[in-house]
C-alpha cells in the first residue's frame, strides 16, 4: 500500500512538473513577407495578352462654337480699391431682417462683392469671416467709383 501511495505521489509530481514546464511556441508567420513573395511569383509568371487590332467606330465631330464669357471692361492703369464696409453692419441671408442673420461685419473691413441684389440697394457679398454668401445694404459699403459692377450677376434671395 505504501508503494502505491509513493507511486501516486511521484506520478502527481511528474504531471505537475510537466504542466508547469515552458511550452514550445510555434514559429510566427510573416504575413507581409508571404504576401509579397506570392505577389512577386504571380507577377513573374504572368504574361501580357497580345493586343487585338480593333477599329474604332466612326464618330461625328461637331465644329466647336464660341461662347463669349463676360469679362469686366478694362479700367485705368491703377486698379480700383477693394470695397470696404463704412460702419458696423449686419449681413443677412437675404435683403433685410426678415431673413436669417449670417454675421456682423466690422467697420473698414474689406469685402468681396459677388453680385447685385435683385432688391434695389443691396449687394451680395462673401462674408469676410466665414466665407458664407450674404446680403449687405449698399449704403453700408464704400465702392470705388472706378470699380465696374455692371458685369456682376443680379442675384435673387433663397427662401
Amino acid at each position: 500500500m505504501r508503494l502505491i501511495k509513493l507511486t501516486l505521489v511521484v506520478l502527481a509530481g511528474i504531471l505537475i512538473a510537466s504542466a508547469c514546464a515552458p511550452q514550445a511556441t510555434p514559429t510566427p508567420v510573416d504575413i507581409v513577407g508571404t504576401t509579397a513573395a506570392q505577389l512577386a511569383a504571380v507577377m513573374l509568371t504572368q504574361t501580357a495578352g497580345a493586343a487585338t487590332p480593333t477599329l474604332l467606330p466612326p464618330t461625328i465631330t461637331l465644329t466647336p462654337s464660341f461662347t463669349e464669357t463676360p469679362i469686366p471692361p478694362p479700367t485705368s492703369s491703377e486698379p480700383p480699391k477693394p470695397p470696404r464696409v463704412n460702419q458696423f453692419t449686419t449681413c443677412w441671408r437675404g435683403p433685410g431682417p426678415e431673413y436669417q442673420h449670417v454675421t456682423n461685419i466690422d467697420e473698414k473691413r474689406k469685402v468681396d462683392i459677388i453680385g447685385i441684389g435683385s432688391v434695389e440697394g443691396w449687394y451680395v457679398i462673401r462674408d469676410p469671416y466665414f466665407y458664407n454668401i450674404c446680403w449687405i445694404q449698399a449704403a453700408h459699403v464704400n465702392v470705388d467709383p472706378a470699380m465696374d459692377l455692371s458685369w456682376l450677376p443680379v442675384m435673387t434671395p433663397q427662401p
